[in-house]
């Protein structure tokens, strides 16, 4: 990993971080509902949008699920570079009914990210692109732990020589502290979208947390969604 950093570009959290490493697989754990999804979104366009290109994995939603998320945010991809992996359940059935998911996830996965990842490593028009499997959570349900921690290592690896940044989500508390904490150590960065009950308002509030970050100190953002996305509501540290 390159310790070169790349720009945010989101107001308040770029106050305290300079920017995320190039070459980075960054893991972001979430809440459901929390946003982290959105977040990733937010960035993948961003960069999109500045000319760098997206290799997109689905495991949970199909093309079409996704292109309507992003409309939300009147995030359109017609005049952008973005590749979709589409590995969803119904893109899964279209393809082959043979096709074995359960116990393979990983090798599928593997295959068809590695290979689009080395074709734009080999393409020297491509000088930087980044990529995203949405969700790690899908394959550790279909494979083993020691697969999954292969998968990481290997994804580590090829992404070396991208100069960009490569996203893995994966659903909170799902799989338990004990396995959250070991995909983080197999990751350059870990951010963590929570959602907390406050008691006085009765309303659900949304945090993001720096966990893992070289360089920098753990932070948490109280967070908001707008119509550009997700932004910070305020600059102060929460303890």
């Amino acid at each position: 990993m390159s310790r070169e950093l790349i720009p945010i570009g989101v107001p308040v959290i770029d106050e305290f971080i300079i920017g995320l490493p190039r070459d980075a697989l960054i893991l972001i754990v979430g809440d459901p509902g929390s946003g982290f999804i959105t977040f990733i979104h937010q960035l993948l366009v961003m960069r999109a949008q500045s000319g760098i290109p997206v290799i997109y994995t689905s495991l949970d939603k199909s093309e079409n699920d996704i292109r309507i998320d992003l409309g939300a945010f009147g995030w359109e991809l017609a005049n952008l570079s973005w590749q979709f992996n589409d590995l969803s359940p119904s893109a899964r059935q279209k393809k082959s009914r043979t096709l074995k998911w359960e116990g393979d996830a990983v090798n599928i996965v593997s295959h068809d990210l590695f290979r689009k990842i080395e074709e734009y490593k080999d393409n020297r028009a491509i000088s930087a692109f980044d990529s995203c499997v949405n969700t790690l959570t899908q394959i550790i349900i279909q494979s083993s732990i020691k697969s999954v921690l292969r998968f990481m290592t290997e994804y580590s690896t090829v992404i070396k020589g991208s100069n960009g940044w490569h996203f893995i989500a994966m659903v909170r508390g799902v799989h338990g502290h004990e396995k959250e904490n070991l995909f983080s150590h197999f990751s350059d960065v870990v951010l963590e979208f929570v959602m907390s009950l406050n008691t006085e308002t009765r309303l659900y509030e949304r945090v993001l947390g720096i966990k893992k970050l070289l360089g920098v100190d753990s932070r948490a953002f109280p967070i908001e969604f707008d119509k550009h996305g997700i932004r910070p509501i305020t600059t102060s540290k929460i303890q």
